[in-house]
């Protein structure tokens, strides 16, 4: 009689363990980074639709932190200068929120680049 949890001196449960857990993890990425590319592409159109820029006046890098999915946009007239939104879900509708700007290359040399080139993100409201 074969025991149902060894086959040939080995545990099966183990491996049915590991293959679990790996597709528990798999699915987790999967969903984390569709959500991340579906937020993106929502930021995309409402920069489109409410400031008219076009997808090659700007560079975007969308990642997960730990306040939701975070995009930093960089405009190509502006490379120094990067502006951060947050797109968040709630009810199933998304919307984007903008969290400020950040100066990227703060040497010596471009102390007098304070103000950013597009202050007309200040007035971005996008809340439900």
């Amino acid at each position: 009689m074969t025991n149902f949890w060894k086959v040939n001196g080995k545990w099966r449960i183990g491996r049915f363990i590991i293959i679990t857990i790996l597709l528990v993890l798999v699915s987790c990425f999967l969903y984390t980074f569709h959500q991340k590319i579906l937020r993106q592409l929502y930021l995309e159109e409402h920069l489109e639709q409410q400031y008219g820029l076009k997808k090659d006046e700007y560079q975007i890098k969308s990642y997960f932190s730990k306040f939701g999915y975070d995009c930093i946009l960089v405009l190509h007239d502006e490379p120094r200068t990067s502006y951060d939104f947050n797109v968040r879900e709630t009810n199933g509708d998304y919307y984007a929120v903008y969290l400020g700007h950040h100066f990227l290359d703060p040497s010596e040399e471009f102390i007098d680049f304070r103000e950013p080139k597009h202050p007309e993100f200040e007035q971005f409201k996008d809340e439900p």
